[in-house]
């Protein structure tokens, strides 16, 4: 590993965004651009200048194991050699003249209370659109201040997509929304004024006013990246592929974008497979009258779906309309139907009363191979593994009466009236994406795309 004062940013953007002297800064767009090691870069930038512990800089990952992987991983490589000391208890680094690096997360919302009076020079959100606003301003504005002359720098590096992508692009809406009153080109600087709550962007040396800018970075930028992570983007469902390989902010999920018809080809049969399931997405109907008032009520669904080799197939979708006790009588049925060498797969509703009534169907359904997944994750989330599977053209569907009709709800996902057939599909292949189904209670969730030049994704 080379020794950090030989370290140098990639040329372009990486060498742009570290330049930068303005107060706010964002770096991003498609994953594997170098944004964590530029701010980790960044924030040592006045370690060594004779600023001593009047430095204080801060590292943010909005949850402790993102943190722990990433920046203090990666932090490991770099600041021992600039004689840095991490204490492991408080997540601090320390210089030898002083200067100290903050790790740290905010999980929920009120955890920026514990920076209530902290004073920083520099603070890095990593992956910003995973951080709400509040906690980007308070921290990046009312934690920020110097009085010995450092210069204030707000950084944040991220990607496309996640629950902040919103605020972020209206923040940055001059560089990135087409429609914005105010552009400007990838890497300038605009001056902007906050009056009555509202940004205004005014020239150089307006008082009060501070320098924004934003850098665009691609993962063809970084020539340390490995190319095997590279091509691992393709592989993504549409629209995650659009945001992590091309940058793309403008991309949101919506009709068609998820699914096409023609990513499904249509076979006469499914070859024989050990793994098959019976996934069922239930429907909230709740009491059998309020299921009668219901002008629109959701549709239950069981869709069973096998896999052999590196293929899915989608032999059946049941879809029908019941009372919570006509449900049951149908699961119980179809199961039977299936035969007990297909698992029974229930999705479990959070809380105690989806466990009552997970013990219930188990019950009822003595003998079979049941399993209950609990749903952690929203709609979306949890379809992007198949859609992924499905634009690689990895999903076949049996010719059926039902094949039409699944078509139309996952073609109009997530803007249609109804996605039951979709959360059924979904499911069925997260229970059969490990090699073997599970016999227990399984947990399934997405691993984050690791961002960095560190480690698996090129070193330094």
């Amino acid at each position: 590993m080379p020794h950090p004062e030989d370290w140098r940013p990639n040329p372009g953007p990486q060498t742009r965004f570290l330049s930068l002297t303005c107060r706010e800064a964002l770096y991003g767009g498609s994953a594997g651009g170098g944004k964590s090691a530029a701010l980790l870069v960044d924030a040592i930038r006045y370690v060594g200048k004779g600023y001593g512990p009047a430095y204080k800089a801060l590292l943010l990952r909005r949850t402790y194991p993102e943190l722990e992987r990433s920046l203090i991983q990666e932090s490991r490589l770099l600041y021992p050699r600039l004689g840095g000391r991490y204490n492991g208890t408080l997540h601090v680094w320390t210089f030898p003249q002083g200067e100290t690096v903050w790790m740290s997360h905010l999980q929920q919302e009120s955890d920026v209370a514990a920076h209530q009076s902290a004073e920083y020079q520099f603070v890095g959100f990593d992956e910003v659109t995973h951080f709400t606003e509040k906690q980007y301003l308070y921290l990046g504005f009312s934690r920020m201040r110097s009085s010995h002359g450092i210069p204030l720098r707000l950084r944040a590096g991220t990607n496309p997509g996640g629950d902040g992508h919103d605020w972020v692009f209206r923040r940055f809406g001059a560089w990135l929304d087409p429609e914005s009153k105010t552009t400007a080109e990838p890497g300038q600087v605009l001056y902007v004024r906050n009056v009555e709550g509202k940004d205004e962007y005014v020239p150089r040396g307006t008082p009060e006013s501070f320098g924004r800018c934003f850098v665009p970075a691609r993962v063809t930028d970084n020539p340390r990246i490995s190319p095997d992570y590279a091509a691992g983007l393709s592989m993504l469902d549409p629209v995650t592929r659009a945001q992590l390989r091309d940058g793309d902010w403008l991309i949101r999920p919506g009709r068609g974008l998820f699914f096409k018809r023609d990513m499904f080809e249509t076979v006469g049969h499914a070859p024989e497979s050990q793994q098959r399931i019976r996934y069922w997405d239930r429907a909230g109907t709740g009491e059998t009258e309020a299921f009668k008032r219901k002008s629109d009520p959701d549709f239950t669904a069981g869709l069973l779906m096998c896999k052999v080799g590196s293929i899915y197939y989608v032999e059946d979708v049941d879809h029908f309309r019941g009372s919570p006790g006509e449900v049951k009588a149908r699961i119980v049925s179809v199961a039977r139907t299936d035969g007990k060498s297909v698992q029974v797969g229930l999705e479990q509703d959070p809380g105690s009363a989806g466990k009552f009534e997970i013990a219930e169907y188990v019950t009822a359904l003595d003998g079979f191979n049941v399993r209950a997944y609990p749903a952690r994750q929203d709609k979306v989330t949890r379809a992007k593994p198949v859609s992924a599977q499905s634009d690689q053209h990895r999903v076949k569907l049996v010719r059926g009466s039902w094949n039409n009709e699944f078509l139309r709800e996952l073609e109009a996902f997530p803007e249609g009236g109804h996605d039951d057939m979709v959360d059924a599909f979904s499911g069925a292949h997260n229970a059969l994406a490990v090699e073997v189904l599970p016999s227990s209670v399984t947990r399934l969730r997405a691993t984050p795309q690791r961002d960095t030049i560190f480690g698996d994704a090129g070193g330094w």
